[in-house]
């Protein structure tokens, strides 16, 4: 199993932009000489749930900042994003990092943020087939154009084109079914996250994923390449012992899920398009009865350097290929962090590899 670390830059109460993005960091480089695999970075917009902003520009930053982890994205919301703008910066960011790029796709769901960037959100889906069209297009073919509903492009020719060829590998931030068996046909990994409610949903999402490569003829090899690049994203917190990891973690938990509840939901859901309002509605209703005894037990993994080590394993046992290891969540103080950062990479991961 590999490793990864996943930044968010999250902002609670109490703490200042300039903390968040100093600390934040300083954790990112730390993880490089900890010896993790991945450093993976979001993208999110107009709320304290993450100052993760520009997913081009974080990669570049950590391209000099670090000197063997590779870099990921989990991911760029395309449809946020100039397709053509967006294939020259990922492009240059794979020279700035020597090959070290992976770029993970989504169409967003956070409704404040397609109104900010003035998408309409039903548009999601389509846009996001279009600017990963093109922008397959543009690291591929030395001269291309495009004609879609969306974007319309006269014959371009975009460069650099990546250093890695054909281009750095693709991923895919995976909630549904749908989008599962898209992915699946697509012959790209999976990105998935469990944030609260119990694992069980990721052996749902594996089976469905092997079947439908299964039904497209992929070879078993093939199939167990794909799978050993499936990254699952979960909260991690490490400590001494398991009453002193949860007892440290359950406030910084608790914020999120509330945080979590304001990224989802509306605040009007009446005014989202209709055919998006029951999803927000059974959002609303799920993440309202979270509570902190169920993601203990359920979801989180907290506990002693023994405790996490079964966690991993359960997701080893799974088939889960690499964990995304969410170490920095709703304000845990700076030390605590880092303590659990080392605790995991000297006393867990090695267990792994």
């Amino acid at each position: 199993m590999k490793f990864g670390t996943f930044s968010f830059f999250q902002l609670p109460p109490g703490h200042t932009e300039e903390q968040v993005i100093r600390e934040e960091w300083d954790e990112i480089k730390w993880a490089d000489e900890l010896g993790w695999d991945h450093i993976w970075f979001t993208e999110h917009h107009f709320i304290e749930y993450g100052l993760a902003i520009d997913p081009a520009l974080l990669a570049a930053a950590a391209a000099m900042h670090t000197q063997r982890a590779r870099i990921g994205l989990a991911a760029a919301i395309l449809p946020f994003h100039d397709p053509i703008r967006l294939a020259e910066q990922l492009a240059m960011v794979d020279h700035m990092s020597e090959g070290r790029l992976d770029v993970g796709v989504g169409r967003g769901n956070r409704p404040s943020e397609f109104e900010g960037y003035r998408i309409p959100q039903i548009e999601s889906r389509d846009r996001f087939e279009e600017i990963l069209s093109i922008m397959l297009k543009a690291w591929t073919e030395e001269r291309f154009s495009f004609q879609g509903k969306h974007y319309q492009i006269p014959e371009v020719r975009v460069i650099p084109k990546p250093r890695q060829k054909p281009h750095p590998p693709l991923y895919m931030v995976c909630v549904g079914e749908e989008t599962i068996i898209k992915t699946a046909h697509r012959g790209i990994p999976m990105l998935n996250s469990v944030l609260n409610g119990p694992t069980d949903v990721l052996v749902k999402n594996r089976d469905a994923y092997i079947k439908t490569c299964k039904e497209d003829g992929r070879s078993d090899a093939e199939i167990a390449d794909l799978m050993s690049k499936w990254g699952v994203s979960r909260h991690v917190y490490v400590a001494p012992t398991d009453v002193q990891a949860l007892e440290e973690a359950k406030d910084a938990e608790m914020w999120y899920q509330k945080a979590l509840r304001r990224f989802l939901v509306p605040d009007d859901i009446s005014k989202a398009h209709p055919t998006l309002q029951p999803a927000f509605r059974a959002i609303d209703e799920k993440l309202s009865q979270v509570t902190w005894e169920d993601l203990v037990r359920e979801t989180v993994v907290f506990g002693s350097p023994d405790t996490v080590n079964r966690h991993v394993q359960e997701m080893v046992d799974m088939g889960v290929g690499e964990m995304m290891c969410w170490m920095n969540f709703g304000g845990l103080g700076y030390e605590k962090i880092r303590r659990s950062m080392e605790l995991f990479s000297r006393e867990v991961m090695p267990n792994f590899r």
